[in-house]
């Protein structure tokens, strides 16, 4: 991790600091929600770099009572270096929902990392609230947020806070891509809807500028949810991924033909991505018959 974070400025110190520096209280009262990202990112193995590694990514889980634990148990099974949840594990961002999300991962024997969607910047009205963003950040740590993997660098961003990709995040971002030579990945829970066809996505304020950046850097993947289908588009050296079958209702009103990719379509799925040195390839898996 020192190597993590002296290349990628995006890592912020201030995460582990805040870690650290948790009162007593705090301590007790989050016991079983101790899952920080950086706590994960220390849980990463690279003893298998050279043989190569896969992740697993989905979203839109919703408290699934029946495909999210069915996809847990895969996860566990096919052994990844790590996966990763896009946003809306949660229904309202409520304490109950975060326990149960978390004894769920935590269970699957594999670093899992998390980033904020809407629906954990929620009220149970149905309003964003700032107050989501510091239920999901005293848990998971910043939501903005990188690490290095085999020679990979993966970023997290929140761009549903405010709809938006800061000037800020944008500089982040840009940082922790240069010298990536490609061998990169971002994620977050909207994708672009400046991408026709993702206008449900709702990021738009950023986004152009966010895939010019990751135009520049020749980033490999882009990884976002909220729509509940499966789909992929292709700018550039960037596949694009919306993987919102993670177990919440699917948007059955989307067809194949509304989306860009032959195998897209509202179904249950997570993506598998292998990676071997420089090269990598992306895989649909679907609930086991």
């Amino acid at each position: 991790m020192t190597k993590t974070k002296n290349i990628l400025a995006f890592i912020l110190t201030s995460l582990v600091i805040a870690v650290t520096a948790r009162s007593a209280a705090e301590t007790a009262a989050t016991e079983s929600l101790k899952r920080f990202n950086s706590d994960e990112a220390l849980k990463l193995d690279a003893s298998d770099c050279d043989a190569g590694f896969s992740f697993a990514v989905m979203a839109d889980t919703h408290q699934s009572e029946s495909v999210f634990p069915r996809f847990a148990r895969m996860v566990a099974d096919a052994k990844p270096a790590f996966a990763v949840t896009v946003g809306d594990f949660t229904n309202n961002g409520l304490a109950e929902e975060y326990a149960r999300y978390v004894e769920a991962i935590s269970g699957a024997g594999v670093p899992w990392f998390s980033i904020p969607g809407n629906h954990e910047y929620r009220t149970p009205a149905g309003r964003t609230s700032h107050d989501g963003k510091k239920r999901f950040e005293k848990i998971f740590g910043p939501a903005d947020f990188a690490f290095e993997h085999c020679g990979w660098r993966f970023v997290f961003l929140d761009v549903v806070a405010y709809d938006l990709l800061s000037p800020s995040q944008l500089k982040k971002l840009d940082r922790a891509l240069t010298g990536s030579g490609g061998r990169a990945a971002v994620f977050a829970h909207y994708p672009p809807a400046v991408i026709e066809k993702w206008a449900e996505g709702i990021w738009v304020s950023g986004a152009q500028d966010a895939m010019r950046v990751m135009n520049e850097r020749e980033t490999r993947y882009f990884f976002g949810g909220h729509i509940h289908v499966h789909d992929s588009y292709v700018a550039g050296p960037t596949t694009y991924i919306v993987t919102g079958g993670g177990g919440g209702g699917l948007d059955t009103d989307y067809s194949p033909k509304d989306l860009w990719s032959p195998s897209a379509g509202p179904f249950h799925h997570f993506i598998m991505v292998d990676v071997k040195g420089g090269e990598s390839s992306f895989r649909i898996v679907k609930l086991e018959e």
